[in-house]
């Protein structure tokens, strides 16, 4: 498989923020999303054997392991070889919400599916949204990255349109757009109590690790 990095640290965005993961970060993406703060994963990377990555993670002594990217979802059959040597550790997968792939989602514990706002100047693919939360409502997470109003409100559109209950709805705010706009987001947020304090499980959850770090690698 194409590696761009291995490191070990916490996870610093969504549910499991906070917790001990070794990160596999592969190499490759399908979208060029505007705020991408992984851009070098586009293209950087080695090709490293299946059993020697699987090496390298375990030297860190952590069972709780994040697929990353890039997208993973582009290099399917490694990651399945991986997952299929691997089935004691614990999983999550991060992926763009344009490729849905049955055999992966089956063997992992969390999948983290991002859905493209108007910012990103990208799209996800809703039917892949809509499928993903129809097979796998117990373990994914949805996550929109907001970079302003107009975003806020397409992904509030897309949540109701597609009724995406009872699963957890991660508002990241995008970290170029600074402090100011996570306040007024969560201002949004506040003012639409109504709606995501019922079925809809909507929080708003920044980026941990560069509130500690800033934008260093590896972290």
């Amino acid at each position: 498989m194409k590696v761009c990095e291995i490191f070990y640290s916490i996870e610093g965005e969504g549910l499991d923020m906070g917790k001990p993961y070794v990160f596999l970060r592969l190499s490759g993406c399908n979208l060029r999303c505007k705020w991408c703060d992984t851009k070098y994963a586009w293209s950087e990377g080695v090709e490293i054997p299946v059993d020697k990555v699987i090496d390298a993670i375990a030297r860190y002594g952590c069972n709780n392991v994040s697929i990353t990217g890039g997208e993973p979802l582009l290099q399917a059959e490694e990651v399945y070889k991986l997952l299929d040597k691997c089935y004691n550790w614990s999983f999550q997968i991060n992926t763009n919400g344009t490729l849905f792939n049955k055999d992966i989602f089956d063997m992992v514990d969390l999948i983290t599916m991002d859905c493209k706002c108007p910012s990103s100047c990208e799209r996800s693919d809703l039917n892949v949204i809509k499928k993903t939360y129809v097979e796998y409502a117990g373990k994914v997470q949805f996550k929109f990255v907001i970079a302003n109003a107009v975003d806020y409100e397409y992904a509030t559109a897309v949540i109701l349109t597609e009724e995406l209950k009872h699963v957890p709805i991660i508002f990241q705010p995008e970290w170029g757009s600074g402090m100011k706009w996570a306040r007024q987001l969560i201002e949004l947020v506040k003012k639409d109590a109504h709606l995501w304090t019922g079925d809809y499980d909507v929080r708003v959850i920044p980026q941990l690790q560069k509130v500690i770090w800033g934008r260093r690698r590896g972290v």
